[in-house]
C-alpha cells in the first residue's frame, strides 16, 4: 500500500501539496507514479519518494472533481471547468438534466472512490481500471481543474501512523460496516483509513469554510445510496476537530440515517466542544 513508500515530515504540509491540474492530467500522473512505484526498487530512491507524495496528494482529487460534478448536476449548477459553485447559485440557474444525466454522474462519483482507494492500494492492474474508468468519463469533466493548497491540519490529519492508531480503536468495538467522511478536508485521510478498517467508503460534502455549506450536502441519491448500510454500524468521520462545528453538523445530519453509529477524527483540539467516540491525537495550540 501507499503508506509503505511514504517519506514526509507530518508537521507541516510539504510545498508538492499546492498544484493545480486538470481531471486528465491527474488520471494519467496517477497511472505513471504507481507503475514507477510497483517495480523494484530502493523505496528511498528521491524519484521513488517524489512518486509516493505525488499519488498520494493526487488520489483525493479524483473523489473531489467527480463529487463537485455530481453536486453540480443534481441541483442544476453549470459545469465549469474551474469554478465551484456556491449551492445558493442554484437559485439562478436552475440548468435541469435527465436522470440518466443524474445517474451517470452519481455512478462516476462512486466508481472514482473505488479507483482512489485502488491507487492508494497500488493494486496492480490500475492501469486496467484507469483506462475503463477513461471510458466513463464525459468530455466536460475532463477540463475540470483541481487546486490544491498546503492545509496544515489535513496534512496532520493524514499522517498513516496516526490512522493506523484511529483504526485499531475503531476496531475494538468492531468493524464498521461503512465509513462517511466530510468532503473535502477527509477525502485523503479517508481513503487510507477505509483500508485499515477494511470497509466501503463514501463521502458527503460539507465545506463551511470553503465553500460556505451550512449543512451537509445531501441529495436523494445520497439517501438512496446510504440507505443500504441504514442498519450499520457506520463511522461518520473528518480528519479534525478544531472547534467542533463541522463534525458536529455532520453528524446530526447524517447520524439518524443509520441505527447504528459513531464518530472519529484524527485530530481533536483540546478545547473543542464536540467530542467524537475515536480520536488519534488530541493538541493545544
Amino acid at each position: 500500500m501507499i503508506d509503505e513508500h511514504l517519506v514526509a515530515d507530518w508537521d507541516e504540509p510539504p510545498r508538492a501539496m499546492s498544484f493545480e491540474e486538470s481531471f486528465r492530467v491527474i488520471l494519467d500522473g496517477i497511472s505513471r507514479r504507481a507503475v514507477l512505484l510497483s517495480a523494484p526498487g530502493d523505496p528511498l530512491d528521491p524519484e521513488r519518494v517524489e512518486a509516493a507524495l505525488g499519488l498520494y496528494l493526487r488520489a483525493p482529487a479524483l473523489v473531489n472533481l467527480t463529487l463537485n460534478h455530481k453536486i453540480c448536476v443534481e441541483h442544476g449548477l453549470p459545469l465549469h471547468p474551474t469554478v465551484y459553485y456556491e449551492l445558493v447559485e442554484a437559485r439562478r440557474y436552475r440548468i435541469r438534466r435527465n436522470p440518466a444525466e443524474l445517474e451517470a454522474a452519481n455512478a462516476l462519483f462512486r466508481q472514482a472512490i473505488d479507483l482512489a482507494r485502488a491507487a492508494i492500494r497500488l493494486e496492480p492492474d490500475l492501469g486496467v481500471r484507469v483506462a475503463r474508468f477513461s471510458e466513463r468519463v464525459p468530455p466536460e469533466l475532463w477540463r475540470f481543474v483541481y487546486s490544491g493548497g498546503g492545509d496544515r491540519y489535513t496534512w496532520m490529519g493524514a499522517e498513516p501512523a496516526l490512522l493506523r492508531k484511529l483504526a485499531g480503536a475503531a476496531l475494538r468495538d468492531g468493524r464498521p460496516a461503512l465509513l462517511v467522511g466530510a468532503a473535502h478536508g477527509a477525502i485523503m485521510p479517508a481513503l487510507v483509513l477505509a483500508e485499515y478498517l477494511g470497509c466501503p467508503l463514501y463521502f458527503i460534502r460539507l465545506s463551511m469554510f470553503k465553500r460556505q455549506d451550512e449543512e451537509p450536502v445531501v441529495s436523494l441519491a445520497d439517501e438512496a445510496w446510504l440507505s443500504g448500510w441504514r442498519e450499520g454500524p457506520t463511522l461518520l468521520f473528518d480528519e479534525d476537530v478544531a472547534g467542533g462545528i463541522t463534525l458536529a453538523r455532520f453528524t446530526a445530519r447524517l447520524g439518524p440515517l443509520f441505527a447504528d453509529w459513531k464518530s472519529a477524527a484524527v485530530l481533536r483540539h483540546g478545547s473543542a466542544a464536540f467530542r467524537p467516540d475515536y480520536v488519534a491525537r488530541s493538541w493545544w495550540d
